[in-house]
């Protein structure tokens, strides 16, 4: 032990003062010629050289009490007989066990703390070093996974790193964004292709049939089915629109480059649809609460974007019920509701919308589901955020669109 060796230490140093003066300094005037005793004021360590009559061998360190003043007090002893000059000494040097307590304490509080800093200080220096090095990585997922709605979106500017097994996921990922690129690009073209060519054999067809209502000899039963083969005409038109449009989106041939005042935009639709709205029994009210201009956008996607969502309240309404259109100012987003008074939507159509499959399974006959499709897209393209939210009290279209 440390303060076995300190005790040592003393032992020695005290014999190397006999050695050079004598035992005057310990014997000379002290009220005790046969002995001498030291003790510092806290009684923490003591001195003790006494004369032995019959002398022994001894050189043993051990505790032991004592009782000082009424008190008793533990030390740890060096024990140590000795000659010098003819004569037998015994010396004892001791030190408090307390004090020893205290220092050991002090020392292990000491040890803690500085354990404490050092795990503290290799936690921050571990996750410095980790964030440096994962860094290529985690840019990586931010710029090239996480933030890609949209595979024209992805950039293949290869991520700066030395790190081989990140080179190698950088490429991998930017191989396969290539080939969904192709594929999606393909799509898209075959989709535009398809839609131009089939506008004009409708287009055709549509011609023929308006060219037979003027026949005037036409029965009842044969203007019937010529009603509804331009019914179907005019919904295969309405598809193949819808298409066209959906390719434009995807392929961003639109520009986005216009100031659109919202409140304005709500206002003339209104204006348009307010006498359908009166046919089918059904109020519109206007709400804008505050004027909101967005900027960096495009005013003709706007209006297909919210008529959309104006028709599909109009088309699930009660009778007698009323559409709410809102608008109002946060202070991050302007948001545009539409709400309507109709049965909600189910569990399982909601799941579909959240998980992005808009193109609806069980929609009825009559809609085609491009509507909520091409709602979506717009609104992606915009940067506009859209929610759905239904319940038993109607349902309720929400766009956000950032305040810049």
């Amino acid at each position: 032990m440390d303060i076995d060796a300190e005790l040592k230490d003393k032992r020695d140093q005290i014999l190397a003062i006999i050695s050079e003066n004598g035992m005057e300094d310990f014997f000379v005037g002290n009220d005790s010629p046969g002995g001498f005793g030291s003790y510092n004021i806290l009684k923490e360590e003591y001195v003790l050289l006494e004369r032995l009559e019959d002398p022994f061998l001894l050189d043993s360190i051990f505790n032991e009490e004592r009782i000082l003043d009424k008190v008793t007090v533990s030390y740890r002893v060096c024990a140590y007989v000795f000659s010098f000059e003819d004569e037998t000494y015994l010396m004892e040097i001791g030190k408090s066990l307390e004090t020893i307590n205290r220092i050991f304490d002090l020392l292990f509080r000491i040890i803690i703390f500085l354990l404490l800093a050092f795990l503290v200080l290799s936690f921050f220096l571990d996750t410095i070093f980790s964030k440096w090095l994962i860094q290529p990585f985690r840019k990586i997922i931010r710029d090239k996974i996480a933030h890609i709605n949209e595979p024209q979106q992805f950039k293949h500017e290869p991520v700066k790193t030395s790190t081989k097994d990140f080179r190698l996921l950088d490429d991998s990922i930017s191989h396969m964004m290539w080939r969904i690129q192709k594929a999606f690009n393909q799509e898209r073209v075959f989709i535009s292709h398809a839609s131009h060519e089939l506008k004009t054999p409708v287009s055709i067809l549509q011609t023929k049939i308006e060219a037979f209502f003027g026949d005037e000899t036409l029965n009842e039963r044969e203007m019937e089915r010529l009603m509804d083969m331009q019914q179907t005409i005019q919904k295969l038109k309405k598809i193949i629109n819808s298409l066209l449009l959906l390719s434009k989106v995807n392929n961003a041939q639109y520009l986005k480059t216009e100031t659109v005042p919202l409140h304005e935009l709500v206002q003339e639709l209104v204006e348009e649809w307010e006498p359908l709205a009166e046919d089918r029994n059904l109020e519109l009210n206007l709400e804008i609460r505050d004027e909101f201009d967005a900027k960096s956008s495009n005013g003709s996607l706007c209006h297909i974007m919210i008529q959309n969502a104006l028709s599909n309240a109009m088309k699930y309404s009660y009778k007698g019920s009323t559409i709410k259109l809102v608008g109002r100012l946060g202070p991050d987003e302007y948001q545009l509701l539409v709400l309507n008074e109709g049965p909600a939507i189910s569990d399982e159509l909601m799941d579909q919308v959240a998980s992005g499959l808009v193109f609806l399974k069980d929609a009825k006959k009559e809609s085609s589901g491009y509507g909520l499709q091409i709602i979506y897209k717009i609104a992606s393209f915009l940067g506009v955020g859209v929610r759905v939210e239904s319940n038993s009290s109607g349902t309720k279209f929400i766009f956000c669109f950032p305040v810049t």
